[in-house]
């Protein structure tokens, strides 16, 4: 009876534990292939979303100095503005048909820190308006200006310096007009610079008639005298306040272009987080899958196998 029992037993199918074997080790494979996957985004993953909220950080850093720029730059023009329109002189220049005409310091350009001085050596002279002939001035003498108010000509001709003996301050200017610079040589003839109030003050001997010595804070020392300088008008600083909104505005087309390129960079590195972020969670779901068919595949290896041998213990 047991002789039958044992030849009633299916013999174990060689092919069918060979695939079987075969499935277990590719199962282990692709276990093993989603589990590297997994640890690799486990890692990109925290550093992208590292890099993206310091890209986030720079663009609110970046843009809080453009703002802070922008902010200045509008101030500085709503004075400039202010004081331009703003005085005695507004109704007189309206009255004789002159408000169209721009003052000498918005084409004025002098090396940075050196306003004040030039300032202080033309004075009036900074906002004088241009005419085309000095004679058509007269008109003006019967209704002057009710403030000061100066008119100038360019010369047709550069005129040379007859004397200089120290640093000149007419060549800090930065000036592209030929007949410009040789109405400001003229008008700055003779007034020179020094580092300090004590530079000039040793240095006054080298001067003759006329001629001083100015600071970079407008103080003006000639031979015999000592001129401190001070605003004395509402006017005072509309060439460093130009010169600056000149500078402003540069630097905010530049950090316009920084803002703009960190703004860039976020979005991309914001993109790359979002799509590695959804490649973690594919990846968890195909490890948790593979490791699912690899307990599978495992446990039906070792039912066939478990049977063969009973099999084979059988015989």
């Amino acid at each position: 009876l047991f002789r039958s029992e044992r030849q009633g037993l299916a013999a174990p199918d060689t092919a069918k534990l060979e695939a079987l074997k075969a499935d277990e080790a590719a199962a282990a494979e692709a276990r093993d292939t989603a589990e590297a996957r997994l640890h690799e985004l486990n890692e990109q993953v925290p550093a992208l979303d590292e890099q993206r909220r310091a890209a986030q950080e720079a663009v609110n850093r970046e843009s809080a100095r453009l703002a802070d720029i922008g902010a200045r730059l509008e101030a500085l023009r709503a004075l400039q503005e202010k004081v331009q329109t703003e005085g005695k002189l507004k109704p007189w220049l309206e009255k004789h048909g002159l408000t169209g005409l721009q003052g000498l310091w918005t084409q004025v350009h002098i090396e940075s820190g050196w306003e004040t001085a030039l300032e202080a050596a033309l004075r009036e002279r900074l906002n004088a308006l241009a005419v085309g002939r000095l004679d058509i001035v007269r008109a003006f003498a019967a209704d002057a200006p009710p403030a000061k108010l100066a008119f100038y000509a360019l010369p047709s001709a550069a005129i040379g310096s007859t004397h200089q003996t120290l640093p000149r301050l007419s060549d800090l200017l930065r000036l592209g007009d030929a007949g410009m610079k040789a109405l400001l040589n003229d008008w700055l003839e003779g007034v020179y610079t020094a580092a300090s109030l004590d530079e000039a003050l040793a240095q006054r001997d080298r001067l003759t008639h006329g001629e001083v010595i100015v600071t970079r804070e407008g103080h003006a020392v000639g031979q015999f005298s000592v001129a401190f300088y001070a605003p004395d008008s509402e006017q005072a600083g509309l060439l460093a306040r130009a010169q600056e909104i000149e500078n402003l505005d540069r630097q905010q087309r530049a950090q316009a272009l920084i803002a703009d390129d960190a703004k860039s960079q976020s979005v991309r590195l914001e993109a790359a987080y979002t799509e590695a972020s959804q490649r973690l969670q594919g990846a968890r779901r195909e490890a948790a899958e593979a490791r699912s068919e690899e307990h599978t595949s495992e446990l039906q290896s070792r039912v066939d196998i478990s049977y063969a041998v009973f099999c084979l213990k059988k015989k």
